[in-house]
This record gives C-alpha cells, sequence and structure tokens, in this order.
C-alpha cells in the first residue's frame, strides 16, 4: 500500500524554494527601482525637447514654456509616435498597464514580452513628455513588473512564481517612484495578488524595500508631497470624511463611465486606432491652452494641493480641463498612468469645496477628496490610506481618511460592478473576482467528512468468487474499483472491474486468488489531510476517487469528488442561510421552533 504523502497542517503554505524567490524579488526589486529613476529622466529629457527645444534630463513641467499656439501639436505629435509604437511594436503599451499586469497574471501565466518592457517606458516618457495628463506610476509598475516576468522567463519556475516575481517588479517601481514602500506591497497584494500568502506577501515586501532603499539613495528620503495640515474641528472633519466618501464614490461611478464611454466613442470612428491618439493629443493642446497647469504629470499641483497653497480663482478650471483631457486622453488608448491624474481631480475636488464653505484647513480637505476619489476608483482603502500616510507623512489626517476610504470604497462597489482598473479585462470577455477569503476545502479535514461506505473483497476470494458476487449483487458493485483487503483488514490493492472481467475469459485464472492480480499499491489519504490537499493529488494523479486509511492501513471509506462538492455546503449555508436563536420575549420563544430561511436565486426555502 502506498499512502499519499500528508502535508504540514500549518497555519501557512510556505516552503523553503520561498527563500529563493525571495533572493530573485531582491535583484527584480533593484531592477524596478533602476526603471522608475529612468523613466523620470526619460520624461524629463522628453519635456526639455518637446517644449524648450533642448536636451536634458532634468525633470521640468510643460509649463510655461512660451510655445503659445504651437504647443497645441505639441501633443497631438506625441500621440502619432505612441500610435506607431504600439501597431508596430506591441499594442500592450496602450492604456495605463494595471489591466495588462493583471490579464498577464490571471491568463498569461504572467509572461510579459521583454518587448513591452522596453516599449512601455518609452512610450509613457512620450506621452507625458508631450503634455499628457497621466502619472507615471501605472507603466512604472507595468515596466518594472515586465522585468520580473522576463527574468522569471529565463528560469524553470512556475506560473505562481513568476507572478510573484511580475508583483515584486510592480511593487518595486511604484515604491521608487512615490517613496511608499508598504503602500506598494498593499497595492500588489490588494490589486493585483488575488491572495495573501506570506509565498507572495515576503518576496514583493523585500522588492519594495530594496527599490526604496534605492530610491532615498538616489533621490532623498523625504516625503514626495510633504504636509503638516491638521484638521481644525476634529468632530468636524468626520462628517467631512463621510461626505468626500460618498463624492468619491460618485466620481468614480462619473470617472470610470466617462472613459469607457469615450472609448466607445473612439471604436466607433472610422479610423485605425492608431490615429486615436492622436486625435487625444489635440484635445490635450487645447486644454493646455485653457489651463496650461493640466499638462503633465502634475507633481507640483498635487503638492501645492496637500499644503493648502493652490490658487482658489484657478481650482475649477483646473479640475474641469485636468478631467476632460485626461479622460478624453485615456480613453484614445496612448500611454499613461491613473494615479497622480486621480489625486489631482480629488484634491481639486476637496480644495474647491473647502473655498466654497471658507474652511480653514483646504490642505485637510484636498488630502480626503485625494483619499476618497482613489480608493473609490480603485476599491483599495487598505492601500490608499497607507498610501496618502507615507505621501504626505501627516498623521493627523489618519482617522478622516480612512473613513472616507472605507466609505468610498463600498459605495463604488455597489454602485459600479467594475472599476476602472478591471472594465476593460470584463470587456475582453474575462471576469476577475476580488473577494479574497481562505478556501473553505483548506480548513476542512478529510476526517470532517461523511465517507461513502465501501464493499470490499477478501484475500482468500479467487477471481471465480469475485465475479459471482458482482453477478448477484450489480447494485452494491457499481463502481470501477473496489479495495482488497488482508485478513487483518489493511488494504493490500484494488480490485479493478475491468480487470475481472478480462480474467473471466481465462480458465486457468478464474480460481487464482485475487492478490495473485491485484496487489499493485494503490495511492490513499490520510483523515487528518485536508480537503485542499485531496483536490492537489486528484489533479496531479488524476483520480477522482481515493481510500481513507487510518495510520495501521486500514480503510475507513472512500473519498469521491461528489463528497469533495457537497463539503461546500457548510460554506454555503454559512453565506446564505439565515437564522435567529435570540427573542426578546419568552412568548417569541414558545411560539416554536426557530425558522431557518435561506436566501436563493429562486426564492426563500424554510427548513
Amino acid at each position: 500500500m502506498q499512502v499519499a504523502s500528508q502535508r504540514n497542517l500549518a497555519d501557512f503554505r510556505i516552503g523553503p524554494r520561498s527563500i529563493y524567490i525571495a533572493a530573485l524579488a531582491v535583484l527584480v526589486g533593484a531592477g524596478g527601482a533602476c526603471i522608475a529613476v529612468v523613466l523620470q529622466k526619460m520624461i524629463g529629457f522628453f519635456t526639455n525637447l518637446f517644449y524648450y527645444h533642448k536636451l536634458s534630463l532634468s525633470f521640468t513641467a510643460p509649463y510655461p514654456n512660451g510655445l503659445g499656439y504651437e504647443a497645441v501639436i505639441v501633443p497631438a505629435i506625441g500621440g502619432l509616435i505612441i500610435g506607431l509604437m504600439a501597431r508596430y511594436g506591441s499594442d500592450k503599451i496602450r492604456g495605463h498597464g494595471i489591466p495588462e499586469a493583471m490579464e498577464a497574471i490571471l491568463i498569461g501565466k504572467s509572461v510579459v514580452s521583454p518587448k513591452v518592457a522596453i516599449l512601455k517606458p518609452i512610450s509613457a516618457a512620450i506621452s507625458i513628455g508631450s503634455g499628457g495628463p497621466f502619472g507615471s506610476e501605472g507603466p512604472i509598475i507595468m515596466s518594472g513588473g515586465s522585468i520580473g516576468s522576463v527574468i522569471g522567463q529565463f528560469l524553470h519556475l512556475t506560473a505562481a512564481e513568476r507572478k510573484v516575481l511580475l508583483l515584486s517588479g510592480a511593487a518595486a517601481g511604484m515604491s521608487a517612484t512615490f517613496h511608499a514602500p508598504i503602500a506598494s506591497v498593499f497595492f500588489a497584494v490588494e490589486l493585483l495578488a488575488f491572495e495573501m500568502r506570506p509565498r507572495s506577501v515576503i518576496p514583493i515586501a523585500m522588492a519594495s524595500a530594496i527599490a526604496d532603499f534605492l530610491r532615498q539613495f538616489w533621490m532623498g528620503s523625504d516625503p514626495v508631497f510633504p504636509s503638516s495640515a491638521a484638521p481644525v474641528s476634529h468632530a468636524g472633519i468626520l462628517a467631512v470624511a463621510l461626505a468626500f466618501g460618498v463624492l468619491g464614490a460618485g466620481l468614480a461611478y462619473i470617472l470610470t463611465k466617462a472613459i469607457y464611454g469615450t472609448e466607445d466613442w473612439f471604436e466607433k470612428l472610422p479610423l485605425h486606432w492608431m490615429w486615436w491618439p492622436v486625435l487625444g493629443g489635440v484635445v490635450i493642446g487645447i486644454g493646455g491652452l485653457i489651463q496650461p497647469r493640466a499638462l503633465g504629470v502634475g507633481y507640483d499641483s498635487i503638492g501645492q494641493l496637500v499644503a493648502g497653497h493652490f490658487a482658489v480663482h484657478l481650482l475649477l478650471g483646473f479640475l474641469l480641463v485636468k478631467s476632460v483631457i485626461w479622460i478624453v486622453a485615456l480613453g484614445s488608448g496612448t500611454s499613461g498612468g491613473v494615479m497622480a491624474p486621480l489625486l489631482i481631480i480629488g484634491g481639486s475636488s476637496g480644495a474647491a469645496l473647502a473655498a466654497l464653505v471658507h474652511a480653514p484647513d483646504p490642505g485637510v480637505w484636498a488630502m480626503i477628496g485625494m483619499a476618497a476619489v482613489f480608493s473609490g476608483v480603485t476599491r483599495s482603502p487598505l492601500t490608499t490610506v497607507v498610501f496618502m500616510l507615507e505621501l504626505t507623512h501627516d498623521l493627523s489626517v489618519l482617522m478622516p481618511v480612512l473613513l472616507a476610504c472605507t466609505v468610498a470604497a463600498g459605495l463604488s462597489a455597489l454602485i459600479l460592478p467594475r472599476s476602472i482598473l478591471t472594465e476593460k479585462i470584463a470587456r475582453r470577455g474575462r471576469h476577475i473576482a476580488r473577494d479574497y477569503a481562505v478556501d473553505p476545502l483548506e480548513q476542512l479535514k478529510v476526517s470532517q467528512l461523511e465517507l461513502m461506505p465501501l464493499t470490499v473483497f477478501h484475500e482468500g476470494e479467487t477471481v471465480a468468487d469475485a465475479l459471482e458476487k458482482i453477478r448477484r449483487s450489480p447494485g452494491d458493485y457499481r463502481y470501477k474499483g473496489y479495495p482488497l483487503l488482508s485478513a487483518e483488514g489493511r488494504l493490500l490493492g484494488e480490485v479493478l472491474k475491468a480487470g475481472l472481467e478480462q480474467l473471466a475469459e481465462r480458465e486457468d485464472a478464474r480460481h487464482s486468488p485475487l492478490p495473485l492480480y491485484f496487489s499493485a499499491p494503490v495511492p490513499a489519504i490520510s483523515p487528518d489531510q485536508t480537503i485542499g490537499d485531496v483536490c492537489h493529488l486528484m489533479l496531479s494523479e488524476d483520480r477522482h476517487r481515493y481510500y481513507v486509511v487510518d495510520p495501521d492501513g486500514r480503510p475507513l471509506g472512500m473519498l469521491t469528488r461528489r463528497l469533495i462538492l457537497e463539503s461546500r455546503r457548510k460554506h454555503w449555508e454559512e453565506e446564505n442561510k439565515r437564522e435567529r436563536f435570540l427573542y426578546f420575549s419568552r412568548r417569541s420563544e414558545a411560539a416554536g421552533p426557530i425558522t431557518q430561511q435561506q436566501a436563493t436565486t429562486g426564492g426563500q426555502i424554510s427548513s
């Protein structure tokens, strides 16, 4: 008898190979940090080239540039270059990068083309450098993830291990861009990993930490958007946070519908998609004439909003122009990120409302607005809270930011089935579920199930005896195989029905003992194994059923796929069956047993 090996029933599943993956993640983290720095330099290079006609790597804003009306064509030229790169290079460079990373993880075995790793940062630098109202973080996340994927493709790794390296690169890129190592880990886990397990969290955290260390060495350790603003009234700011939570969900709805509505409009045009970024660039250029501050990344604008120093008379125009050109440009399929624009839109909304009610702490309102819109759009409240704290190093806004983020994320999930990050994948016929939970099959042991009783043969029986038993009781012997037991009741092998039928045609075999033909070792499982373990064995060994044996090798029953499916009933009942156990009056208690109602799609069932 061969008993299937039992895994250690530990809290987490992690093995020595995770050390190897973590070591690789450190290398990926360093590569992601380098990509982030290079992209920042490339954005500066193309901004200086397009708007100031000089060769320089210094990071600068595309305004004021002195080009006048000629500045209108600059984003269109950038859009044309990106369209050509997408058509003749790789169409994966289109968009903000996060849906592409999700798709690679879910359906592409975390395999990203090396071409994307090269073209994505270049296209993003051209897009932002020519005035595109985007952040660099989305392309950096995709580029860092590409580095991790490419390294993984040179090694003998599973798809799950390659996914960890992809996520490590993505987290490293974000960490090096925003000096936010913890938020980067949350981002990778909450939005991209589709799991929260030590085998993935530990390498991602190490990559993020290494990237942030290198970032501090190259660019300093100061927060990206420092703030020391504090709410004037802690009681009043809670009401403000609740209001911004509702506003954040509403803006998430509007922005998501607007972006994909614009994308649908572009698809109806009688033009190849290569030309769409050019049209988007024209809109960017016109918006830049109306409100020059709306061009480019806008990190300086975010800093002023957080500090409460943004010019009040520019707020409304800046908010409207930035929103419109970002929606149109992203809908046109050009290359750029969503994080910085979301922070600007949320921060401008908060600062505008603060100015409307003459609030004495506009910086706090701006930060709450940023957090609410970001959380509402991405549905990642934990990531957003930590992100805002790391960006500003301002702990005084922790409570209102937490409240605004959770309300915005919850309401957004209620009114929108999918977010900006997942809608594009859904339109390609894929579904993403972001409800993370421990698999109930990993919490249930075989011994907790009611196993199927066994119909057995004994070692003293002959082939003829077995055939006679099957003939007499065909209902009891309706399966393909049956356990063969020794005199002590231990599992010797498995009697296969097809084998008996073949032996029936041989006269010399009919009176032979069964162990002569059916004593080969039989895979069996222990009652202490989890159902998740058994599912893994069934897939790896291509078996539909297993015998369950005690430590002495005596069979206790049989576990089939039908029983495994039935084992999920307890979890289903916990999610759907409504029960009442306590009453306020004795009269209600004496009225009878508790009624249990199950909410199902077909109605209510009482049991």
